[in-house]
This record gives structure tokens, sequence and C-alpha cells, in this order.
């Protein structure tokens, strides 16, 4: 793909009337060469002028057309179809070095074969000026297009910068104990039936002490200080917004023996978490503060509509988050990433005349947040280099997802991957309320809301249109296979750098986000790209009895994500003990495992198992060979109230 720069476009000063002279005797003697003039002969005409360029309809953009942005908006992005082939130039105020990424299109009512082009270009603004970026493409036989985008910019001295909006201090002892009870409060104890909870207590306690030590077993180094900040960005539409996110540092001595790491953390949060929320329930604050204990700096931004975004809806209600909405979501990472980085209380913690090297790591939503924010610093200019990508559990292919779910809520599934595994009651949430929602707001598509939502639910007409060929849903078809990262075409083509190492998870009995959307990335970015798919983890025998014994949609789903945080910390822990060039303080002792902590538990909603009429009905639905695990593993754990359980799952 050639991608080059055009000066920006000018209009041409008027001649003087010397240079119209010259023009005029130059003419002449053209033709008068060619037989003209005074000697009878014919003139040549000249040949006709080109047909001007076909226009490039953009189907979205960042800024939105007409829109005033903050001066320091470093890209822009624009979005549209064209055929195959197509070699781009580009004027204005925005450089040629950015992402350019096809990606193919499927299930529309017409016009498949074209490719959706987005194109992410850095730029160079000043304040109080308006501006067109202008994106030319010529096709084969010299076909012309051109597209363009106006804006404008404001003030920057209107916007403010990097601000701490509180912090709380956690010791070494209280940022030991963290896991624990994340994993009391949001694993166990929110499962309403006691015996299933009793289950997954037990199930969880094995996994713990067979696969996480480092969250288990190993000491906080430092104290860590955590800090809800605010910072400047964009709303969806480019405009000038305020944001919040986490910032975790370790509580050191800037002067003493600590020694900064060679890479920063960014974290993409997963569905329902707010980093910023200084909440020790909330997952995603709580993995910051076990990363910063270990001497890291972590930045973990809020998607927009989360923690302290600005820009409600006029009547005040929060706008809806950008779930899944790729550029948004990147766009608000790297504002933050920039924002802290820029910021001298934090220079001790990264080398602040270089690009500082960043490790992304995100699960679930997250995963997918991890990706789209690699993507975008392929532009450069972004003052980070991706150096490892880490995403788990993450719906890659968020419009063959949402199809699936579409099939399986008017009875056409037929076994596919993509929806026999779907629980309409468990899905329908995040297909209203977090897909549908922010993609009526945000996206031009056409559709009013009523057309698509009723209630809670969502309209037959919409789900049959949708799986069929009404053009009505186009829009929304291109919106979700745009935030799709399975359908980019030739990406050793389009992604400029490729030593990041990429490392892919994904439990085969994941029943909430199917196993297919990480299968499909890998092999997409296989083997042109250091990607490594860990298809080994969160798949053994143990979450094969814990995805067939509780009926829990997300309960897989949620405990290979504490999975794949151990082993992200293991990673952490073997480049910390092979980094000689970064020196830093030796990981502490190892400590003892949770088994009574986690047995405890058990062993309390045990009891109120061993009394519920739900244990005779488990029985009835659950094989002897299954029941005969459970009942193993109870045993196992030497409890007398366990192996009361143990008995009653044992009866026939």
């Amino acid at each position: 793909m050639a991608a080059t720069t055009e000066p920006p476009l000018a209009k041409t000063p008027a001649p003087s009337p010397g240079h119209r002279h010259r023009v005029a005797v130059a003419s002449a003697l053209v033709v008068a060469a060619c037989g003209g003039g005074g000697g009878g002969g014919g003139t040549v005409a000249p040949p006709p002028p080109p047909p001007p360029p076909e226009p490039i309809v953009l189907l979205d953009s960042i800024p939105a057309a007409g829109t005033a942005v903050d001066p320091a908006t470093s890209s822009i992005d624009l979005i549209h179809r064209g055929p195959s082939g197509l070699r781009f130039t580009y004027q204005g105020p925005c450089r040629s070095n950015g992402l350019v990424l096809r990606r193919s299109l499927a299930d529309l009512s017409e016009g498949n074969d074209d490719p959706l082009v987005a194109h992410r270009l850095p730029c160079a603004l000043a304040a109080h000026r308006t501006y067109t970026a202008f994106v030319n493409a010529t096709g084969t036989g010299g076909k012309r297009y051109r597209g363009e985008l106006d804006f404008s910019t404001g003030s920057r001295d209107s916007v403010p910068g990097l601000e701490v909006l509180g912090h709380i201090r956690t010791s070494r002892e209280d940022v030991d104990e963290l896991f624990e009870r994340h994993i009391f409060e949001l694993l166990v104890e929110e499962i309403d039936s006691p015996l299933l909870a009793a289950l997954a207590a037990v199930a969880i306690n094995e996994l713990a002490r067979v696969f996480w030590d480092e969250l288990t077993a190993r000491r906080a180094v430092y104290p860590v200080i955590a800090q809800r900040v605010s910072y400047p960005s964009r709303s969806p539409a480019g405009e000038s917004s305020t944001l919040t996110g986490l910032v975790a540092l370790p509580d050191v001595d800037p002067g003493g023996s600590f020694q900064r790491k060679d890479r920063v953390i960014v974290l993409g949060h997963a569905t329902g978490s707010t980093p910023s929320s200084l909440d020790f329930a909330d997952p995603w604050h709580v993995l910051a503060n076990l990363i910063a204990a270990r001497g890291y700096l972590v930045i973990a931004p809020d998607n927009w509509g989360r923690g302290g975004t600005s820009g409600d809806a006029p009547d005040g209600t929060p706008r809806p988050e950008t779930y899944l909405m790729a550029a948004p979501t990147a766009n608000s990472a790297l504002d933050l990433v920039g924002a802290v980085l820029a910021h001298d209380d934090y220079s001790d913690f990264h080398d602040p005349e270089h690009d500082a090297d960043v490790t992304v790591m995100g699960y679930s939503q997250g995963g997918h947040s991890a990706v789209a924010v690699w993507l975008a610093a392929q532009v450069g200019g972004t003052g980070i280099t991706v150096r490892e990508l880490y995403s788990g559990g993450a719906p890659h292919s968020f419009y063959r997802m949402v199809r699936g779910v579409l099939e399986e809520l008017n009875g056409t599934c037929a076994d596919d991957v993509w929806c026999r595994d779907v629980d309409p009651e468990t899905v329908m949430p995040y297909l209203r309320h977090r897909t549908l929602e922010p993609m009526l707001t945000y996206g031009d598509l056409g559709i009013a809301r009523d057309e698509i939502i009723d209630g809670d639910e969502v309209t037959d007409e919409f789900v049959s249109g949708m799986l069929g060929a009404d053009p009505r849903y186009d829009g929304l078809r291109i919106l979700l296979q745009l935030n799709s990262f399975t359908n980019i075409l030739r990406p050793s083509e389009a992604i400029a750098t490729r030593d990041a190492a990429i490392h892919l998870y994904h439990s085969t009995f994941d029943r909430l986000v199917p196993h297919q959307n990480t299968l499909d990335l890998a092999e997409l970015f296989s083997p042109e790209f250091d990607v490594v798919f860990h298809d080994d983890e969160c798949s053994d025998h143990r979450y094969e009895a814990l995805a067939t014994t509780i009926p829990i949609v997300g309960l897989v789903h949620s405990v290979c994500g504490i999975h794949v945080i151990n082993r992200f910390l293991e990673d952490l822990h073997a480049k910390d003990g092979k980094d000689e060039s970064v020196p830093g303080p030796a990981v502490a002792e190892s400590v003892p495992q949770l088994p009574e902590s986690l047995r405890s538990v058990a062993e309390h909603r045990a009891k109120a198992a061993l009394d519920s009429p739900h244990l005779a009905e488990f029985r009835a639905r659950t094989s002897t060979a299954t029941r005969a695990r459970l009942s193993e593993l109870l045993r196992e754990t030497g409890s007398d109230v366990l192996a009361r359980l143990a008995g009653q799952l044992e009866r026939p």
C-alpha cells in the first residue's frame, strides 16, 4: 500500500501581468510549432481535463465533521469503504504514516466485496484554527477518489491537565490480603445457591493450590499509592472532554535504593469495572495494586461513560460506556498514558527522555481494549512502544458474537460454536444495555431506538432484520465489524511494528465468550507476528469439572481471568529475575497458600446446602461419575462438614 503525503492545499496566487505575458508567449510558440498561426494549418486541441475524483463517503470519523477539538489532539480516525487495491495519499494537517487497516465485511444487503478501510493519522494542530483533512485514493486504471473532513480547534488553555482527585495508601500487609478478599467477595459469596457456592469454593481452592502461586504465595515488595486522576481526553465524537483513571505506583523513596522497572503497565478493565473508584471490591483496582507492589508504574483508564467522564446528556443522565468500541477506548487510554508520562510526578518510574516501553494487559472486555491500544499505538508519536500485549477471554470477533446471540434468540443456532452455549437471560443485558445503547448513541445509524429495543429486550423485527438482508441494519452491521479484529485483512501489510510479544489466553470451556474468538485471532496473526496462544491454560480437567457441574454461565470465564492474571504476574517475576540491567529488590519469600480461608467459606455454605432441597435436584441432574469427582475433592479438604456433603452427593 502506498502512503505518501502531499503538501496542504492552498490557493494559487494570481499571476503578475508579466507572468501572464510569458504564458501567452509560450502558448504561441507551442501553437506555431504544431503548424498553427499564420500558416493556415490546423491547431491541436488541448487534452480534456481529467474527470473530478469520485467522493469518498466517510462512514465514521473521530472527530466528527464540524467538531471543535483540543489542539493537543494527536491523531484523527477516518473510516470509509472502498474497492481493494486503492493507494492512498493525504493532504492537510495530518501525516501519512498512520495506521491503515482493511477489514472484510459480511452479511450486508449488498456490496460485501468492498472492504472497510480505517485510517489513523497523526496530526500537528494549532489553537483556534479551521482545518480540512483530505484522503486521496487511486484505484486500478487510474480512477481517483477523494474524501475530506472539516474540523476546528479551540484553546488549549481551557483544558485542565492531569489532576489527582484523591488517593489511598495500602500497606504491604494489606496488599497481601487483596486477592483473598477478591476471591471471597466476587467468586463465592455472590453465588446464591449454598451447594454451588460450596462446590465452587472447593474447586477454586484446588485451582489456587495447583496454579496460582504468584497470587497466593508471594508477598508485596512495596506499599502502594493508588491515585484517582482526571485528565484531558476526547469524547467519542472527538470533542475536548475530561475523563478519569487510576495511577498506581510503589510508595518508595526516590533517593533510596529503588531502581525503576523497564516497563510501564497499562491495564484495560473488564466489564463493570471502574479502576479509579479506589474500591477494593473492584478487581482491576486490586490488580493495579498487586502489580504496583512489585515496583511498577500502573496506568488504568476508565472507559468513556464510567468514573468521572464529562459530557453527560442534557437531562443529567450519564452517557453510555463505549463498550467494545475500539477507537474511542484506545484514544482514552493513550491520552491518559501520555498525560502520566509527561507529568514530573512520575518521572522516577520511567525514562522521560525516551519513549516508554509499555506492556498492555486486559481480560474479557479489557482484552479487546488491549488489542485496540496496541493497534492505535502503531501510529507513532504516542510516546510509547508496546513491547508486550496480553489479552485473555476477549470478544475479538465482536460482530460474530452478536450474531450468535441473535441466532439463539430466534432459534436458528444449529449447534454453531458462536451460539450453542448462549444463555439469553445472561447475555441479554450485554446486548441490550452495553452493545446497542452506545452504538445508537454514538453511531449515525439511521435507526430509531424503539425499532430495536423494547424495554429490557430487543424486538423480533430487529432480530430477523439483522439476520436477514434488511438494509436498514447495514450501518449497525458495519459498526460491529469495525470493532472486530478477526476480520482484519493482511495484517502483516498494514501493521508496522511486529516485534511486540503477543500472549493470548482463552478457556475452551468458556460459555460466556466463545473460545473461537481467540483461536481465530491467533490464526490471523500467526506466523508473521510473535504470538503465542496459551490454549492449554484454563482448559484442564479442573476447569472441565467447574464448567460441567456448576451451571453458572460466567464462572469459568471469571476464574480463568484470575488464572491469566497469575500467569501475567509470573512473567513479570521471571523478567525481574533475568533482567540484570535494571536491578531491584529481590522478590520476597513465599508464604503459605490459602486453603484454610476458602475451606472456611465452603464449610459455611455446605452447612446450608445439607438442609437445602436443591441437593436432591442436583443429584438427579448430575451424572454418577461427576458426583464421584466432586465428592473426592470435598473429602480431600479434610473437613468433616464437607465430607458429609460428599456423602450426600454419593447417594443414588
